[in-house]
């Protein structure tokens, strides 16, 4: 017998919004939205310089935007969902999944799990452990699927993921004994393009992750402002480039997110 992929429970009643959204689009294809915001950064930097003034690892922005999507989860579950068989499923787990780019072109990822229970120390702990181990070849699981993909022919590799998803989240079997990771995705993505120099960029949603939002943390750039007096300051903002599922994710709920986000940059001891 096969155990349980995800620990899910399905929404119990559908607005009529929700039944025509569903049966509108398709799964993470035309359904996608993108949307960019401008975050100042003036109050965190200081916040993460005196947090790290007595560690010896340094809590990125990175770190701190992954501990403000625990909250954000935490705060909205509606974001916290799946989507199969045109049937809308509640996580039981906030999990976040974080781009870790290794070599000189390669892309894989690491887990962090129950992010909204975590600090920010342990966030960043586990970030760069699984970093470090994706990196120095020694994360078991990622070179059990490097194995498994070096041997799949090319034309091959979207029936591959289609069907490896299929039965993951289609059928929520767990096949770790297969070297297929419990729950692979997780509720969103976090990517770091600015580590890569980018200002900003949107990340498409690939269908067969499953996830209904991902967010683009771009480079700290020093910008003018325009204040409500009409002045022109510099500050330093970041760009996070959304990209959502707008079958479960309408402009409402968009902006209660978008809503958070400037709250917490604003006030980041609200992490705490």
């Amino acid at each position: 017998m096969f155990k349980k992929n995800l620990n899910i429970i399905e929404m119990d009643k559908y607005s009529a919004w929700r039944k025509i959204s569903l049966g509108s689009w398709r799964i993470n294809g035309d359904s996608q939205v993108y949307c960019e915001l401008k975050l100042s950064v003036e109050k965190v930097l200081p916040y993460l310089e005196d947090k790290n003034k007595s560690l010896d690892t340094q809590i990125t922005l990175t770190h701190f935007l992954g501990r403000v999507t625990g909250k954000i989860l935490k705060e909205f579950p509606e974001l916290n969902v799946l989507v199969k068989f045109n049937r809308i499923f509640f996580r039981q787990e906030a999990n976040v999944f974080f781009h870790v780019s290794y070599g000189k072109t390669d892309l894989s990822g690491c887990m962090i799990k129950e992010i909204d229970k975590k600090s920010l120390e342990e966030i960043r702990d586990e970030l760069n452990l699984g970093a470090e181990n994706i990196r120095s070849d020694q994360d078991q699981s990622f070179k059990q699927i490097k194995q498994f993909w070096n041997k799949v022919p090319n034309f091959l590799a979207r029936p591959t993921l289609d069907l490896i998803s299929f039965l993951t989240y289609g059928l929520n079997l767990n096949l770790e004994k297969f070297g297929v990771p419990k729950d692979a995705f997780g509720s969103m993505m976090i990517t770091n393009i600015g580590s890569l120099g980018f200002d900003s960029a949107f990340v498409p949603l690939a269908s067969y992750t499953k996830i209904p939002l991902i967010f683009a943390l771009g480079k700290i750039k020093t910008e003018p402002v325009c204040l409500e007096d009409n002045s022109i300051v510099a500050r330093k903002r970041v760009s996070v480039c959304i990209t959502f599922d707008h079958r479960i994710i309408d402009g409402k709920l968009g902006a209660k997110v978008a809503s958070a986000l400037e709250r917490y940059f604003n006030d980041p001891s609200l992490v705490d």
